[in-house]
């Protein structure tokens, strides 16, 4: 799949990062259209320039509860963005003269919170309704909030919209020691920004491990190996008591006592998915928006994409929530087609990869270690490269890599083509067996 282009920054944007404004569309707006988006990103944009691409003429609007066109949001996590050696304009991928161009209406800044599917209604924030005929849900996920004690206060930040990437950049500038909260991808990226930055760095998890469970242990030391060596405390199964200070951070008491002074707090704690009002309208709903193979939902003439949908996987042959780019500019195409009357299944082996310190870590397929399934190393510390298999049914259905990204497109083709791999273990288990001889 090609990626889409970056574009450049609109001619009104300011160029000073730290007064960065809202960019909005005073485009006109109608009571009804064809196609009626819930999200900005890049579910929800590519499904309209896909709806576009074969509906000609059929209205097509957006709503995004984000001020700005498209943007990059892998970009807000890398050293590169945050830190200013790369040109702020890189995070444009749409600016308004796509959307005028294509006849899509983007309702920038506008939350959409209420759905009367008899009706064929959606209800925003303001107190105004738009109809439609088709509905794709796209609406993303949200930052987990942390609800410690004094969580409230300023210098606490979260890494999830390009305003918080805003407010981190600006803040970092001046901070001599964060406490960074959690272990996951964002936590990894995040760390590097600010040992890069010159600033010192608490990680307080509940984990045993950094990155567990997404990695087993030994590819979770692996990658606190390479933390600790660039100076970065870890205090694993450990957790906030309280945050201390007047209305700003001035640190944290743990639960076990210990008291660590702090001018910033960046939370990585996961996401929350934003479907309660979604479940009242009637729309099934566990996790994410429940949707099959098409990516439709429970309610005729709605579809769902991105990190909120939870699909029926005809790859792994189970339901699967995914929250990376790929996955949701692929779900977006699906459900962009879909609606215009095609019947294409989504078929995608999803990876993501992250990479700080030195270290490489990559995703593919279904990582949960569940009863079922079986694990296989391949590689190891000592060689610094290391893979863990997943297996279910003498078949391969995820993996997590270590410092052996060169392995990530085989293993994702063995996935996504169920390679048999019966009396294979062996092989597999060698770090030196050619994984492409099984194809």
């Amino acid at each position: 799949m090609t990626p889409m282009p970056l574009m450049t920054r609109p001619s009104s944007w300011p160029r000073n990062r730290a007064r960065l404004k809202p960019f909005f569309f005073l485009t006109k707006t109608e009571n009804k259209f064809k196609y009626l988006i819930v999200g900005g990103g890049i579910a929800g944009t590519t499904a309209a320039e896909v709806i576009r691409q074969n509906d000609a003429s059929g209205s097509v609007a957006i709503i995004s509860d984000e001020p700005y066109p498209l943007y990059s949001r892998v970009l807000l996590s890398k050293p590169s963005f945050l830190l200013g050696k790369k040109p702020f304009d890189q995070i444009w991928l749409k600016d308004k003269s796509w959307y005028v161009k294509n006849k899509i209406v983007l309702l920038a800044g506008k939350t959409a919170t209420a759905l009367d599917p008899a009706n064929k209604i959606v209800s925003l924030g303001a107190g105004s309704k738009i109809g439609y005929e088709r509905l794709l849900l796209a609406l993303g996920v949200r930052a987990r909030p942390w609800t410690v004690p004094g969580a409230q206060k300023r210098e606490i930040f979260y890494l999830r919209t390009l305003a918080d990437a805003q407010k981190l950049s600006v803040a970092i500038k001046d901070k001599k020691h964060a406490v960074v909260i959690g272990s996951g991808c964002v936590s990894f990226e995040t760390l590097a920004v600010l040992r890069e930055a010159g600033i010192e760095v608490t990680t307080v998890m509940l984990e045993k491990y950094f990155w567990e469970p997404m990695l087993d242990e030994t590819g979770g030391r692996m990658a606190e190996k390479a933390l600790l060596a660039a100076g970065v405390e870890l205090l694993p199964q450990a957790e906030v008591q309280e945050v201390l200070g007047g209305e700003s951070v001035e640190g944290v008491i743990l639960k076990n006592g210990r008291k660590i002074d702090c001018e910033m707090i960046i939370c990585g704690i996961g996401v929350s998915y934003p479907t309660e009002w979604l479940k009242e309208a009637g729309v099934k709903v566990n996790k994410g928006v429940l949707a099959n193979e098409y990516l439709e939902t429970s309610i005729p003439d709605i579809w769902t994409a991105g990190d909120v949908a939870e699909f029926n996987d005809l790859v792994l042959k189970e339901t699967l929530l995914l929250g990376n780019w790929l996955n949701a500019c692929e779900q977006g195409r699906i459900a962009g087609l879909n609606m215009t009357g095609k019947k294409e299944p989504l078929k995608l082996v999803s990876f993501y990869i992250s990479q700080a310190f030195g270290v490489t870590v990559a995703f593919t397929g279904d990582i949960r270690l569940l009863p079922e399934r079986r694990s296989i190393s391949r590689g190891s510390p000592e060689i610094n490269s290391y893979g863990r298999l997943l297996t279910r049914e003498n078949q391969i259905i995820g993996a997590t890599l270590v410092n052996r990204i060169a392995e990530l497109g085989t293993i994702t083709k063995l996935i996504r083509n169920n390679i048999d791999i019966s009396a294979k273990e062996q092989e597999l288990a060698d770090p030196n067996f050619d994984l492409q001889r099984l194809l």
